[in-house]
C-alpha cells in the first residue's frame, strides 16, 4: 500500500500512535526509575519526620512529668519534715495525741511509720505501698535517705527512709517514692500521643516500633549482643514500654552498643532474619543509669512494595490517558492546542504566586478533564495551604499553652520556696525569743540573714515577669536596706551601691547575695567602732567576667593577716562560695580599711 494514498487523518493517527509509543517508552525507561527513587526518598524522609515529631512530643510530655514528679516528691518530703517538727515543738504531749498525729501522717502519705521507745517498737502503722522492711541503724537523723533495690530498667517506685528523735522516742518512716496515690504515670499519659504518631507510618511500611529503657552500664561482653539474644531476666538490661506496638524486640545484627552510641536521631542499615532493614533510633531522655529511646525497624522490601503499588496505580492511568489522546487527537487537535496554551498560561500565573487563578478549561475530552483536574488540584493546594496555616497556628497555640503552664509551675515553685524559707525564718525568730545566750542568738541571727537572702531572691523571682532573670541592683538595694535596719539606729554609716544593668539567674544571684550579706554584716559589726564610716558595694561586668568589690574605710584587718589562717566563719564562707559555686577568685586587701575583690 502506497503511503501517499493513506488519508491524512490516518497519518495523523499513526503519528499520534507512534508518538504515544515513544512517550510511553521514555516513561518506562527514564521517568519511572526517577519517580521510584524520589518516592523512596520521600518515604524515608516522611518516616524520619514522624520519628522526630514523636520524639519532640514525647520530650515535652516526659520533661513535664519528670519535673512534676521531682517537685511532688520534694514538696511531700518538706511537708512531712514540717509536720514532724511541729510534733516536736508540742512536747511534752500525751501518747494518745502523738498516736493521732502519726495516724494522720500515715493516711495522708504512703508511709509506714514505726515509733520506738528505748529501742523497743511501741507502734507500727503499715501502708500497702510499702512492701519491704529496712534497717535504720546507719541512717542519719533528720535526713531523707533513698533506697532502690531493683535492677529492673522499667519504671518502678523506690523507698525514702527518714528517722527523727523526739524526747526519748524515735520515729522511723519508710515511704514509697509515690508519696500520694494520685501519682501520674508517664506511660499512660503519653500513650495516646505516641500511638497517633505510630499511625502516620502505617501507610508506608509495616515496621515494628519500640519504646524502651536501656541500661547504660551493661557488661562489656554483652554490648555486642542484640536485643533478642541478650539475657534480660527481670528486665535488668532493657525494658520495653507498654505503649510500644510490639512487646518482644528483635534487632538482628543491630547491637546494644549501636543503640547506646546514638546521641540524637540516627538511621542504621542492617539485617533482621537475613533481610535488609532500616532502623531509626532516637534518643529521647537519659540519665547516668539508662537511656529512654525510640526504635523503629522496617524491612526495605516494605518501602519498595509501597513504591510498586504507587507505580501500579499510576501506570494504567497514564497508558489509558495516552491511548485516549491517540484516538481522539485528530478530532480535538485545534481545540487541544488552544486548551494547552490556556493551561500553560495558568501554570505560569500560578508560578507568579496567583494561587486563585484558574484555567476554566472544561469538557468531556482529555484536555477538558485535565483542565478540571488541574483547577481541582489548585483548589486542593490552596485549601491545603490554608489548612497547613491553621495547623501551624494550632500547634503554636498548643506550644504556647505548654510554655505558659511550665512558667506557671516555675512561678508556683518560687512561691512555695519563698513561703518555706519565710516559715524557716519565723522558726528562727521564735527560737531567738526563747534563748538568752548572746552567742547563740548571734549565730541564729546570721543564719536568719542567710536564709532571708535566699528568700528575698525567690520573692523577686516570683514577682518578676521573667522567671529566669532578676534585676540584681533592685535586689541588692532591698537586701542591704533590710540588713542595715537590723543594726543600731544611731549608726552613721553611708552605704553606696554601684550596680547598673546587671541581671542574673538564680544560680548566680544566690551566691552573690550570700557574699554581699556576709561582708556587709561583718562590716557593720566590726569595721566601724565609732559607728561612722562609708561602705561601697560595686558590681560591674568586664569583657568575660564580673567584678564584685566591697570596700569600707573602717579599722581593717591585722597587717600580717593571711587568708588561709583566718578564723572568720563569714570570710571562709565567702571564700567557699566564690571558689566552689562561682568558680571565681577571692582577694582581700588592707587599703585604708578592708577591700574585698571577687572575680567570677
Amino acid at each position: 500500500m502506497n503511503l501517499k494514498n493513506i488519508p491524512i487523518s490516518l497519518k495523523i493517527g499513526i503519528l499520534f500512535f507512534l508518538l504515544g509509543l515513544l512517550l510511553l517508552s521514555i516513561l518506562l525507561i527514564l521517568l519511572i526509575p526517577k519517580i521510584e527513587k524520589e518516592q523512596y526518598n520521600n518515604a524515608l524522609s516522611q518516616t524520619e519526620k514522624m520519628v522526630l515529631l514523636t520524639k519532640t512530643q514525647m520530650k515535652i510530655v516526659t520533661n513535664y512529668f519528670k519535673e512534676y514528679a521531682y517537685f511532688e516528691k520534694k514538696e511531700s518530703k518538706v511537708e512531712i519534715s514540717t509536720i514532724l517538727e511541729k510534733i516536736e515543738t508540742k512536747i511534752p504531749t500525751s501518747k494518745e495525741n502523738l498516736l493521732e498525729e502519726l495516724q494522720k501522717l500515715n493516711k495522708k502519705f504512703n508511709c509506714q511509720i514505726s515509733l520506738l521507745e528505748n529501742k523497743k517498737e511501741i507502734l507500727n502503722l503499715k501502708n500497702e505501698r510499702v512492701k519491704e522492711i529496712f534497717s535504720f541503724e546507719n541512717i542519719p537523723f533528720d535526713n531523707w535517705y533513698n533506697i532502690d533495690n531493683s535492677n529492673s530498667q522499667c519504671p518502678h517506685y523506690t523507698y525514702y527512709l527518714f528517722k527523727k528523735n523526739i524526747a526519748n522516742q524515735q520515729i522511723q518512716l519508710t515511704c514509697s517514692s509515690y508519696f500520694h496515690d494520685n501519682y501520674k504515670n508517664i506511660e499512660e499519659n503519653i500513650k495516646k500521643i505516641v500511638q497517633e504518631g505510630f499511625s502516620l507510618s502505617e501507610s508506608i511500611h509495616k515496621g515494628k516500633i519500640y519504646m524502651m529503657w536501656i541500661n547504660k552500664n551493661i557488661k562489656n561482653e554483652d554490648l555486642n549482643k542484640s536485643l533478642d539474644t541478650i539475657n534480660n531476666e527481670n528486665n535488668e538490661n532493657f525494658c520495653v514500654s507498654k505503649i510500644s506496638n510490639y512487646r518482644l524486640p528483635k534487632s538482628g545484627e543491630l547491637t546494644i552498643k549501636d543503640i547506646l552510641n546514638v546521641n540524637e536521631t540516627s538511621n542504621i542499615k542492617h539485617n533482621i532474619d537475613n533481610q535488609p532493614t532500616l532502623t531509626w533510633i532516637s534518643n529521647i531522655d537519659e540519665n547516668e543509669k539508662r537511656k529512654f529511646v525510640l526504635v523503629m525497624s522496617a524491612y526495605e522490601e516494605d518501602f519498595k512494595n509501597n513504591l510498586n503499588n504507587q507505580i501500579t496505580k499510576i501506570l494504567p492511568l497514564s497508558i489509558l490517558a495516552l491511548m485516549i489522546s491517540v484516538l481522539f487527537g485528530y478530532f480535538l487537535f485545534k481545540r487541544w492546542i488552544k486548551n494547552i496554551e490556556t493551561l500553560s498560561n495558568t501554570a505560569k500565573e500560578i508560578c507568579l504566586g496567583k494561587l486563585n487563578f484558574r484555567s476554566n478549561v472544561k469538557g468531556n475530552d482529555d484536555i477538558g478533564i485535565l483542565g478540571v483536574a488541574f483547577d481541582s488540584m489548585l483548589d486542593k493546594i490552596e485549601n491545603n495551604i490554608k489548612t497547613l496555616d491553621l495547623e501551624v497556628a494550632n500547634r503554636t497555640e498548643l506550644l504556647t499553652n505548654s510554655l505558659k503552664a511550665k512558667e506557671l509551675l516555675l512561678q508556683e515553685i518560687h512561691h512555695r520556696v519563698k513561703n518555706n524559707l519565710s516559715l524557716t525564718i519565723n522558726f528562727i525568730k521564735l527560737q531567738k525569743f526563747k534563748i538568752k545566750d548572746k552567742n547563740i542568738i548571734e549565730a541564729l541571727t546570721n543564719i536568719e540573714n542567710r536564709v532571708y537572702t535566699m528568700a528575698l531572691l525567690h520573692t523577686k523571682l516570683y514577682e518578676s515577669k521573667n522567671l529566669d532573670c532578676i534585676d540584681f541592683e533592685d535586689y541588692v538595694k532591698q537586701l542591704i536596706f533590710d540588713i542595715k535596719s537590723t543594726f543600731e539606729e544611731n549608726q552613721e554609716i553611708s552605704i553606696t551601691i554601684d550596680i547598673k544593668n546587671i541581671f542574673f539567674n538564680i544560680e548566680q544571684a544566690i551566691p552573690c547575695g550570700l557574699i554581699i550579706n556576709e561582708t556587709v554584716v561583718n562590716a557593720l559589726k566590726y569595721a566601724f567602732p565609732t559607728k561612722k564610716g562609708e561602705l561601697i558595694v560595686r558590681l560591674q561586668k568586664n569583657e568575660n567576667e564580673y567584678l564584685l568589690e566591697i570596700k569600707d574605710n573602717g579599722i581593717g584587718l591585722n597587717e600580717n593577716f593571711e587568708l588561709e589562717n583566718l578564723n572568720s566563719l563569714g570570710l571562709n564562707l565567702v571564700n567557699s562560695i566564690t571558689t566552689i559555686q562561682l568558680n571565681g577568685s577571692f582577694e582581700i586587701k588592707n587599703d585604708r580599711g578592708t577591700h574585698l575583690i571577687i572575680r567570677f
